[in-house]
């Protein structure tokens, strides 16, 4: 039953990223470079999830099933957040600010892995995308208040674990359990949030907009 259920969530993210990158092509290039790492929030999260649905077919993958999962439990979610803050704000970064968000990401999931405070960051990471994607809502919520249902459900899949002293947010990314339903609503939530805070009039294409950018 599970596996049916990592292979019905990996088409729905499938489906998502798809969309996303259809709701790409109209924007400048700046917020091009959000809804790109959420894409590859939520690729991570695909990722892990179809090893999962291999099950016992995948055993010699499992190693990567793990790596791909533990990435997603840490990257995805704040990504997905912090992207869906950039668009609601309608901020103007340059893509490459991206790779560099990126890499420290990384390095905070690798020193905290190391200091064995692992669980704790993934509560409070996890949590401060959650926090940047309502408040990306909560900045366009008078002209457009459709994104902030889907934050919502997002943050009720998400914070659904709190209900196990032990569980971790996203953890069934990394290891089945009987919770892995939680994860259609955090995903796709997020998914839908970035999607309808990119329609934002301060994200579309203008000419040569880009060429007048301050370099970071």
């Amino acid at each position: 039953m599970s596996q049916l259920a990592y292979g019905v969530l990996t088409l729905a993210l499938i489906a998502a990223c798809l969309w996303l990158w259809r709701q790409r092509e109209p924007l400048a290039t700046p917020a091009r470079g959000a809804i790109t790492a959420a894409l590859l929030g939520l690729g991570l999260a695909a990722a892990a999830s179809l090893l999962l649905s291999l099950g016992s077919l995948a055993k010699e993958l499992e190693h990567t099933q793990r790596m791909l999962g533990l990435a997603a439990q840490n990257i995805s979610l704040p990504l997905l957040g912090l992207a869906a803050f950039y668009l609601g704000r309608g901020l103007q970064w340059q893509p490459a600010m991206w790779g560099r968000i990126l890499l420290g990401l990384m390095a905070a999931f690798e020193l905290l892995r190391r200091m064995d405070l692992l669980f704790g960051y993934q509560w409070v990471i996890n949590s401060a995308g959650l926090l940047a994607m309502l408040a990306g809502c909560l900045l366009v919520v008078k002209g457009d208040r459709r994104p902030l249902p889907y934050t919502l459900v997002c943050a009720a899949g998400t914070l659904a674990p709190l209900q196990e002293p032990s569980a971790a947010p996203l953890a069934d990314l990394f290891l089945a359990s009987n919770t892995l339903f939680w994860l259609f609503p955090a995903l796709l939530g997020a998914a839908l949030t970035v999607g309808l805070l990119s329609e934002q009039a301060h994200n579309r294409a203008q000419p040569d907009s880009y060429d007048h950018l301050p370099r970071s």
